[in-house]
């Protein structure tokens, strides 16, 4: 979809949320080459974290999505995203991230219900995603110890929420930037042994991506505009004495 249709609103909180990761990347940056002050450069990731994802949501409620229902789970969704980020960078407990992302995947599932004839979900191709969910989520798991059958249940919810969002084409490259993203955060929690600077680059750069496409999605399918959009709806011709119409 060409930038110049979306909503301006959305374009302004996609470009707040972008300028918001930059400078998470280049504190990142600055922490692996050991330039400057580490606690204080932790600390500023730490409050970008927490400004990461807002931008997304209020552009989403200032469009309209509060109007419908699934708009309102989709925002639900995004904000459980956000006290994962904040939270989870906040407190580097892996069971907090993992509790509010699972929450944030359920939320965007019952957001795309609606229309899950029409996904993937609802096709053959369900099937790939469910390899991938189980192959990634027991390799995940078969090193998460305590955390095993949460981490494979979080891999199988992710896997549904990728294939009910493949409705459209962001919503098929937002499910895929999703899942990409949780695979690379398992992995480096779990797994491997990820750069902090490389594991941000690949982590945070896929994720707000998959969160701007699925929010595009959602505007598509919502047909979200503004206000201005609703007030043009609402108004109804007013026959003047004259014979004209009118609509103030």
């Amino acid at each position: 979809m060409p930038a110049s249709s979306l909503p301006r609103a959305l374009r302004a909180g996609f470009a707040i949320s972008a300028a918001m990761l930059a400078l998470n990347l280049l504190a990142a940056v600055l922490i692996g080459l050991g330039i400057g002050d580490a606690g204080a450069l932790n600390l500023a990731r730490t409050v970008l974290m927490w400004l990461l994802m807002p931008p997304i949501a209020l552009a989403l409620i200032r469009v309209g999505a509060l109007r419908h229902a699934a708009g309102r789970w989709h925002v639900a969704a995004v904000a459980l995203c956000w006290l994962g980020d904040g939270a989870g960078s906040t407190s580097g407990i892996t069971v907090v991230l993992l509790s509010a992302f699972m929450l944030g995947h359920l939320a965007f599932i019952a957001s795309l219900w609606p229309t899950r004839r029409r996904s993937l979900a609802w096709s053959p191709a369900v099937a790939g995603y469910a390899f991938v969910a189980l192959l990634a989520g027991g390799i995940t798991a078969a090193n998460a110890g305590p955390l095993a059958i949460p981490v494979l249940l979080f891999a199988v919810v992710l896997a549904a929420m990728a294939a009910f969002a493949a409705i459209d084409t962001p919503g098929l490259l937002g499910g895929l930037l999703v899942m990409l993203t949780d695979l690379v955060l398992g992995l480096g929690l779990f797994v491997l042994e990820i750069p902090d600077p490389l594991r941000t680059f690949a982590v945070l750069v896929p994720y707000l991506g998959a969160q701007m496409l699925l929010a595009i999605s959602l505007q598509q399918r919502l047909r979200l505009s503004g206000p201005h959009f609703a007030l043009r709806s609402a108004a109804a011709p007013v026959r003047t004495t004259s014979g004209y119409y009118r609509t103030e």
